[in-house]
């Protein structure tokens, strides 16, 4: 073991858990399963995952703000963008190296960090701790968590149940190409939906 003391700390987590009524709570099961795995090692592998990942993007030169504007989709399959602010047809820079845009009236909205440079830590360490983290929620049936590898791509999903009175239903985070830290917000749809309309193809020119 590692790390003596973060034994004994698992070791009085699960004293504890076992004299609270609340152990039965699967959330709070899964939980602490994630705080063993990360003593025992099991997480490794996805530590240094992210830990690669960080230390080449930090290495990387950032799109210019005209790069970004011209990777930007200018049509989701059938949605088309929408004007921006300024009432032009193309995507807004709102943030250093962010890039956003809405398609379709606004039923779906993207964000695109070019997680390069100094804003690796920003994007990397975020969907570190989701996939370390990230649990499906049982015990809460108006907000579902999912971790799903799509085309290859793990994407961090959350839906909300239709009767809330949330500006958008689903979201998705993923980072494309390994640089592209992407989240997408829909209305009106589920998160398998909003991949769908998404359409993986037309994040091509942040690849290129």
């Amino acid at each position: 073991m590692k790390n003596p003391l973060k034994l004994v700390f698992v070791i009085l987590l699960l004293v504890s858990c076992k004299e609270t009524p609340k152990s039965s709570d699967p959330a709070a099961s899964k939980i602490l399963d994630g705080a063993i795995n990360e003593v025992t090692g099991k997480n490794d592998d996805i530590n240094k995952k992210y830990d690669n990942l960080l230390k080449e993007l930090g290495t990387k030169t950032p799109l210019t703000n005209d790069q970004l504007i011209a990777a930007f989709p200018k049509k989701l399959n059938h949605l088309n963008l929408d004007p921006s602010e300024q009432n032009t047809m193309e995507p807004e820079i709102t943030d250093t190296q962010l890039v956003a845009g809405s398609f379709g009236d606004d039923t779906i909205r993207m964000e695109i960090l070019d997680a390069a440079g100094q804003k690796a830590v920003g994007a990397i360490l975020p969907l570190k701790m989701l996939h370390l983290n990230r649990i499906t929620s049982e015990s809460n049936n108006t907000i579902r968590y999912s971790k799903i590898e799509r085309n290859g791509i793990l994407t961090f999903g959350t839906d909300r149940d239709a009767n809330t009175k949330a500006d958008f239903q689903s979201e998705l985070r993923f980072l494309y190409g390994n640089r592209f830290y992407v989240t997408l917000v829909g209305k009106g749809m589920d998160t398998d939906a909003l991949w769908k309309a998404m359409g993986i193809d037309n994040l091509n020119g942040f690849r290129n």
